[in-house]
């Protein structure tokens, strides 16, 4: 199976999250990302559209956890999540 690519249209970003889809508590209880109480997420930067400027494709920055659209591929040997957001959703970028 050929493994889908997507591409951004305009001024929209595709990140790849950083970190599970749900969080594990010590006790095994394990709280989807739709409930956590967080504001911000992490992630690097999969694909541009192509009337994004300042954002380019492998970076990793921090954008509102609320903002843009969830989408969930299944590849080959496993299910990939990923966001769909325009580029003013970009809060911050992380370097090393």
């Amino acid at each position: 199976m050929k493994k889908p690519k997507i591409i951004p249209r305009g001024k929209q970003i595709l990140i790849q999250p950083d970190g599970e889809s749900g969080r594990e508590s010590e006790y095994g209880i394990i709280t989807p990302e739709s409930v956590a109480q967080e504001t911000k997420a992490i992630g690097t930067v999969i694909a541009v559209g192509p009337e994004v400027k300042d954002v380019k494709k492998g970076s990793r920055v921090i954008y509102g956890a609320f903002a843009g659209e969830q989408i969930s591929f299944k590849d080959s040997t496993k299910e990939v999540d990923y966001v769909l957001l325009f580029d003013e959703d970009v809060l911050a970028f992380i370097e090393d």
